[in-house]
């Protein structure tokens, strides 16, 4: 995920010292003690024993110590320039990216005017690229296509309702399990490929399995709501990887050539 400065700055919001503090904390922390520590009962004589900066320099988000102002490697800071110092420190942070959000709006113009996105929020602007952060049960509902059961199947009616008392950091982990992602389109118009869910014939109370280039969940029969809930979420959270899913492709191939269903999924 991009920071909210990425988005800010894409609808020509200016930014202010807050949203650097949102995205780099120890930074802005760092820089309010330089321009005020004289509070800290440091004076001109000991400053340069306190501060390690030596110059108008520091580190990019990179880690490449880099000058905050033209020349900034001859210009010595001391205790009566460390308030300009820390002003241009903050400004270069500030303008750091630019040259490369520039680039990513020349790409998005050639798809949409960039005009129009200086009527937005970032947030907005954000949740239309990538969906909002929020997974919409009522959205999955509506693009969910069922196999070997339908809609009052007791798994079915389990998994709904165990999902209802998912938190969304779980809707979310469910959402990277069956299909690689952590977002849905805002607009279902936007949904290109359809929610699938469907039953296994592994063994009783086993784990749940996902297909992630299908979108597509297996559940295996369950004895219990709750037997079903402990293993979805064990497999949510405890799976991460679909570096098998090209393995899985190759696999369902040499099924469909040999006449049967691969029932193996991913975990």
């Amino acid at each position: 995920h991009l920071a909210p400065n990425f988005w800010a700055k894409l609808v020509s919001l200016p930014l202010h010292t807050v949203d650097l503090q949102n995205v780099d904390s120890f930074f802005i922390s760092s820089i309010k003690s330089i321009s005020t520590i004289e509070k800290s009962g440091v004076t001109a004589d000991t400053f340069n024993e306190v501060i390690p900066i030596d110059r108008f320099q520091i580190q990019n988000s990179h880690g490449t110590v880099q000058p905050i102002v033209p020349g900034g490697e001859e210009i010595k800071l001391t205790f009566n320039n460390r308030k300009v110092f820390a002003a241009c420190a903050l400004k270069f942070r500030m303008e750091e990216g630019d040259e490369q959000i520039e680039a990513v709006l020349r790409g998005m113009s050639s798809i949409i005017p960039a005009p129009l996105f200086r009527f937005m929020t970032g947030e907005a602007l954000e949740a239309w690229v990538c969906g909002k952060p929020e997974i919409d049960l009522n959205l999955l509902q509506k693009i969910v296509r069922y196999r070997d059961m339908d809609k009052g199947h007791y798994l079915i009616v389990w998994f709904w309702r165990i999902l209802s008392r998912f938190t969304n950091e779980d809707r979310v982990a469910l959402m990277r399990f069956v299909s690689g992602r952590s977002r849905l389109p805002s607009d279902i118009a936007d949904v290109s490929q359809r929610f699938q869910i469907m039953k296994t014939d592994k063994c009783k109370d086993g784990l749940p399995t996902s297909q992630t280039c299908f979108f597509q969940l297996r559940l295996p029969e369950y004895s219990s709501e709750s037997v079903m809930e402990e293993k979805l979420r064990y497999a949510i959270h405890n799976c991460r990887s679909i570096d098998a899913d090209n393995y899985m492709l190759a696999r369902n191939v040499e099924s469909a050539h040999s006449g049967f269903e691969e029932h193996e999924g991913i975990i």
